[in-house]
């Protein structure tokens, strides 16, 4: 997003640049016409705000912050008040430091309870998917099933790839997708993505599918990373749409 003080200091640099050059008639382009920018609708201008915050929240800790302490919509609204205080420059109407460790030892109690709920889930998955006969288990822990082989040739390790493909949690939540992005596939070196894929992926050839399920070991670990709560058994459904790179 472009906010006004940087675009501002942009056109300023720009015309510095331009008087400084050598001035010729001849040789002076002709300037392309000025673009007209459409001025939102009312409604637009307030989905800009939200598009903004958005943005804001989602490059934040707040979706981890929910992921752990499942906080339920009356709890989500108390948050967003102590946001908005802060943003507006305001201090709390109670004194903080009453709250001390009685704050801290209620939320640490959230998170293990969390972590307790969470991993007999992940356990139950596990423990579903490898009563599967289709599934195959690797030495690393790896479970993967071949939807369609591809061709024969495949990516090594050192390979730069393109795929798509689908995440989801042990409860069935997708947390990441290609569907998300016009299916546009994403690219990347297998060396520098999370073990199980970069073992599962070399199973396959441009055009092939396969199902992944990655322990935590060979997938975030213990912390997890973003909306993936830390020890998470994930399920990948993964296209391999092109080697793009390989040694």
């Amino acid at each position: 997003m472009k906010y006004p003080v940087l675009a501002a200091l942009a056109v300023a640099v720009a015309s510095l640049h331009a008087a400084d050059a050598p001035k010729s008639i001849v040789d002076a382009p002709t300037p392309p016409p000025a673009k007209t920018v459409k001025p939102l609708t009312p409604d637009q201008v307030k989905q800009a705000w939200t598009m903004l915050g958005f943005s804001i929240a989602s490059q934040s800790p707040m979706p981890q912050v929910n992921s752990q302490l499942e906080l339920t919509d009356e709890e989500i609204e108390l948050f967003l008040a102590g946001v908005r205080q802060a943003m507006r420059g305001e201090k709390p109407k109670f004194n903080p430091a009453e709250l001390g460790e009685g704050a801290d030892a209620m939320f640490q109690e959230r998170v293990n309870a969390k972590a307790g709920k969470w991993g007999k889930q992940n356990d139950e998955f596990l423990a579903k998917i490898d009563a599967d006969k289709s599934v195959t288990k690797t030495a690393s822990g790896l479970r993967y099933k071949i939807l369609v082989p591809g061709s024969a040739v495949k990516p090594t390790k050192e390979s730069t790839v393109k795929c798509r493909y689908e995440g989801k949690l042990a409860d069935g939540k997708v947390f990441d997708s290609t569907k998300t992005r016009n299916n546009e596939p994403t690219e990347f070196p297998l060396s520098g993505v999370i073990p199980a894929w970069t073992e599962g992926v070399q199973l396959i050839g441009v055009g092939g599918k396969i199902v992944l399920y990655c322990p935590s070991a060979i997938a975030y670990g213990d912390q997890g990373q973003g909306p993936i709560p830390g020890k998470s058994v994930l399920e990948f459904e993964v296209e391999l749409v092109e080697i793009s790179k390989a040694k």
